[in-house]
């Protein structure tokens, strides 16, 4: 029955069942969260074996729970459509039937989590995001506001900004178009709560989902914002998940495809910038390749809480080719010299993960965007393409598979000459994007 974990990359287990051989008063077990890593433990002793375990994960690019038990059961958490239902069913018969998925090798390999007593001060952080709980949610039922106002903005309008990590504390900032700063938060442990976040800079401010409101800060202390590292483990309020068995992060060269920027700024990331288009800057260059391939879409997202800073549709006989492309200046007079070129902007391609699976909600973004982000200097962000060709792709989903691809366009990277740091960093991109969406990441750098 645990071939049904076959096939799922990243998997954290939330619960696991064991049961106890040999003792009279207690044959059975249930440990959750940072206790799984304790029952793992003991189903590798002699004296108990797993009975029913659940988690979640990433399977044929998509998140999903799953749940066995030793009795013959198997479940999902997951909602769909009665045809979902079978699919998911043969999915499901086909693993238990394959004699080739080896049950040591995935629990070897799952993300336990485990309570820290103090932050990793040490590691690199890739990205921080908003918590998990608010992705299945849609974008425009979640707004936020000043507290003391009524003037409220959807979430698609904000982002979350790493400051610093240190060993007692988190700082991150949330910040709206233009990357101005609207509040400045801390996450600190807690004695008796585990961890705690408060606002300590700017209006306080209300997070209302649906009907319901709270102040921002409050909310993250029940669901606080994931950081995620350069070695792939994760930092969920006072809980630091990381693999069993860490794997070697690899590159592949063929992903790296440089570019001649000849006759463009490469200091210039953004096309537009102070009231004016800049045609020599690193977005605009990126953005004429994909009109000139015939992109129905070339959409410039660029801002605060943006999907990719170009987010490029075409249909494609029965596939919707959808490319999120995510643009950076250079910060150094020679490609290749600083780690921070890689950080950011494979901390946005990372962002940009959720995407692929929520391709309505994509669209719905965009749309969104298009409307509170227009002025009388720039009335529209459709570089080619418009909102009711956006709307017929929509449509057109319904009945067509999303081919997704994932790409950073930085000129601050050499594909010849990169130091260490930033191929660790990249590489913690590409295999985070693989394992999770099934997508490659595409390198446009320097020669």
């Amino acid at each position: 029955m645990f071939r049904s974990l076959g096939h799922i990359n990243r998997l954290m287990l939330q619960n696991i069942g064991v049961k106890k051989h040999g003792r009279r008063n207690l044959s059975f077990a249930m440990y959750t969260g940072g206790d799984v890593d304790e029952a793992l433990g003991l189903t590798e002793r002699h004296n108990s074996v797993k009975n029913n375990v659940s988690g979640t994960g990433w399977e044929e690019g998509a998140r999903v729970s799953i749940g066995c038990s030793v009795k013959g059961r198997v479940w999902s958490r997951d909602q769909g459509s009665i045809p979902a239902l079978l699919a998911w069913c043969q999915r499901v018969g086909s693993k238990l039937l394959d004699d080739t998925i080896n049950i040591e090798n995935i629990i070897a390999n799952v993300l336990l989590p485990s309570e820290v007593e103090e932050f990793p001060a040490d590691k690199i952080v890739l990205a921080i995001e908003w918590p998990a709980e608010l992705l299945g949610i849609s974008e425009d039922r979640i707004a936020l506001s000043p507290t003391a106002q009524e003037d409220s903005q959807p979430l698609y309008m904000f982002e979350l900004l790493f400051d610093s990590l240190t060993a007692g504390s988190l700082q991150f900032a949330l910040v709206v178009e233009e990357d101005t700063r609207v509040g400045g938060f801390e996450l600190r442990l807690d004695a008796q709560l585990g961890f705690k976040v408060q606002q300590t800079s700017g209006d306080p401010l209300t997070i209302t989902i649906g009907k319901r409101s709270c102040r921002l800060d409050e909310y993250f202390c029940s669901y606080p914002p994931l950081v995620r590292f350069i070695d792939l483990s994760e930092l969920d309020g006072n809980l630091l998940i990381q693999p069993r068995n860490p794997r070697e992060l690899t590159l592949d060269a063929a992903q790296f495809e440089p570019w001649d920027w000849t006759g463009f700024d490469l200091t210039k990331e953004s096309y537009w910038k102070d009231g004016v288009g800049r045609e020599d800057s690193i977005q605009w260059k990126v953005a004429q390749a994909y009109m000139n391939g015939n992109f129905d879409i070339v959409f410039d997202d660029d801002s605060a809480g943006e999907a990719a800073d170009l987010v490029c549709l075409k249909e494609d006989g029965d596939v919707i080719r959808l490319a999120m492309i995510h643009c950076k200046f250079s910060g150094a007079a020679t490609a290749g010299e600083r780690i921070k070129d890689a950080v950011e902007v494979c901390s946005q391609a990372v962002r940009s993960a959720k995407w692929k699976w929520r391709f309505a909600d994509l669209c719905r973004h965009l749309l969104g965007r298009e409307e509170r982000l227009k002025s009388f200097a720039r009335p529209t962000r459709f570089l080619q393409g418009d909102a009711a060709r956006l709307a017929e792709l929509l449509r057109q989903s319904r009945f067509k598979s999303i081919i997704a691809e994932v790409l950073i366009a930085q000129p601050g990277i050499s594909s010849a000459i990169r130091s260490e740091d930033q191929d660790m960093v990249i590489a913690a991109a590409m295999v985070y994007l693989k394992e999770t969406i099934g997508c490659n990441l595409q390198i446009i750098c320097s020669p």
